[in-house]
């Protein structure tokens, strides 16, 4: 669904990450991981289209019956990306209109993923009355209510309590299982570990290894452990 080939991400006078080259396809659930500054916002920014690739391809390939084929693409970055000045469902509830979901059917998803990220009793509250930590659960349940084919999530989990961040994780895994394509980013290792099929690794500033999960682990250690010993060696 999406192929990078010899990429090469970052500013003008500054390449954060080189050479990267992988495929996301269909039914992956793919864990970006890496230390900070390693790149991964920017290699997700760059996917979007917010930063200009230096040089390299991003290839999408979304099959889609949207008029807009980004309508397929739930997208949350850290830093809060919502509509201030309404209540917590309509921020959510602006996400599958504006892909071109029925007004029904809108009303339902952005139920749905109220309840999933555990803010129903902040339906009627202005985004700008709650907490950061809310603010991020509205706005991921804004792109899961669009019910997209691809989800980019930069740290989603940031915020979350354990119950919310597994909800969310395994509704995710029960998406790629229907054919969704899932890229995330994430500190808590562990979490990722459990719901992961593929991994992405970047450090010092290149592509260290994609492939999945399993080929990634030695037998018998953690990625937790995995991760610690390359970025030793």
């Amino acid at each position: 669904m999406i192929t990078i080939d010899n990429l090469n991400i970052g500013y003008k006078d500054k390449i954060v990450v080189h050479n990267l080259l992988f495929s996301l396809k269909k039914g992956m659930f793919v864990a970006l991981i890496g230390a900070n500054g390693a790149g991964k916002s920017t290699l997700i920014n760059s996917l979007i289209g917010i930063i200009p690739s230096v040089s390299g391809q991003i290839t999408w390939n979304l099959p889609t019956k949207r008029v807009n084929p980004f309508n397929d693409v739930g997208f949350s970055p850290q830093s809060q990306l919502i509509d201030w000045y309404t209540s917590v469902f309509d921020n959510v509830y602006q996400g599958p209109l504006l892909a071109g979901v029925k007004a029904k059917e809108a009303k339902t998803a952005t139920t749905e993923a109220l309840k999933l990220l555990d803010i129903c009793d902040l339906a009627n509250k202005p985004v700008d009355h709650i907490s950061g930590g809310q603010q991020q659960r509205v706005q991921i349940a804004r792109e899961i209510a669009r019910k997209p084919q691809v989800y980019i999530l930069d740290e989603p989990t940031t915020g979350l309590d354990v119950e919310t961040a597994e909800n969310l994780f395994t509704y995710l895994k029960r998406e790629v299982a229907s054919g969704a394509t899932v890229l995330t980013s994430s500190h808590d290792l562990t979490l990722l570990e459990s719901y992961a099929s593929h991994v992405l690794f970047l450090d010092n500033h290149e592509q260290k290894y994609f492939g999945t999960l399993a080929e990634f682990l030695d037998k018998g250690i953690s990625l937790r452990e995995k991760y610690l010993n390359e970025r030793k060696g």
